[in-house]
């Protein structure tokens, strides 16, 4: 019976110990507020590139924003969402033989805030873009 109760106290303290690991890593992961002002006034070194309507570009380029995301954002998906996956690829923009973006366009909390700035706006109207339609990534 002991060694029952010991086991069950040990496994207690891990599950807390996992959980406390798991709220610090998601705590440091969210680093700090976003400037959403700042990402847009940093987004316009990506303005060649990508169109979005709330930042008034019409790059041609890159992906279109507002389009990349209206379908994702209809279906219910998070901001949050769209933050993470707009922060890897700017941080990763070598996922592919050529980099998609250039390396290091923005970094540190600019890169937040810029992946902040366009989660917060992009795909957010209901019209599809006239600049161009949105295109299937391979």
């Amino acid at each position: 019976m002991a060694a029952r109760s010991r086991h069950r106290r040990s496994g207690r303290l891990l599950g807390l110990l996992v959980l406390c690991v798991v709220a610090f890593a998601l705590s440091a992961c969210g680093g700090g507020s976003r400037d959403v002002a700042n990402g847009k006034a940093k987004f316009a070194a990506c303005g060649g590139c990508h169109t979005l309507a709330d930042a008034g570009t019409k790059g041609t380029v890159g992906p279109n924003l507002d389009d990349a995301f209206r379908g994702s954002r209809r279906q219910g998906f998070a901001t949050s969402t769209f933050e993470g996956v707009i922060r890897y690829w700017i941080e990763k923009p070598e996922q592919r033989s050529q980099p998609i973006m250039p390396p290091h366009i923005v970094t540190g909390k600019d890169a937040a805030d810029v992946a902040a700035y366009v989660a917060s706006v992009a795909g957010t109207g209901d019209a599809e873009s006239p600049v161009r339609p949105a295109e299937e990534f391979k």
